[in-house]
């Protein structure tokens, strides 16, 4: 009988976990500084401003792409997107004419750099919010469960 209530238990708070993790999808809007942006194009845009900050030259969509971790036609089509919001430009690589390079303009820059600060603002409250323990104890808890999961990255079996 004791193990039967121990199998409810764990049972009851593996639900209570899953449940939990799924909440934080309905709040990370909070979290989530893109202010009319698809997710996809405020991705490009930051790792763009942080791989090439103000007055460095662009980037090949190549690498872009090989940094983000998607194909050259997905960031083709993010970045049209975003030229078209004023927030990168594409020029040709002069010392390939064949490339482009792609750069974060100054609305760019600006768009990531207050999105940013509002973001850590946030954070802040929260940390305060659950005081300097409590962040700590969330820290370490959050490492170590993204390192557990990601052990399920791209894998479909079931892992002890």
């Amino acid at each position: 009988m004791s193990t039967d209530n121990n199998n409810l238990d764990i049972n009851n708070i593996t639900k209570e976990l899953a449940l939990t993790f799924g909440q934080l999808r309905r709040v990370g809007h909070v979290f989530s500084p893109s202010n009319g942006l698809r997710q996809s194009e405020l991705n490009l845009l930051v790792c763009l401003t942080y791989l090439r900050p103000p007055g460095t030259t662009g980037i090949k969509v190549s690498d872009l792409s090989k940094q983000l971790k998607i194909t050259s036609a997905a960031v083709t089509h993010v970045i049209q997107s975003l030229e078209k919001n004023g927030y990168i430009t594409r020029t040709m690589d002069p010392s390939d004419r064949r490339s482009i390079l792609v750069s974060a303009t100054k609305d760019g820059y600006d768009f990531v750099e207050a999105r940013e600060k509002e973001l850590f603002e946030r954070f802040h409250h929260l940390s305060e919010h659950l005081g300097t323990d409590d962040t700590q104890q969330l820290i370490r808890i959050l490492n170590k469960s993204i390192k557990f999961l990601s052990t399920y990255q791209n894998s479909d079996e079931v892992k002890p």
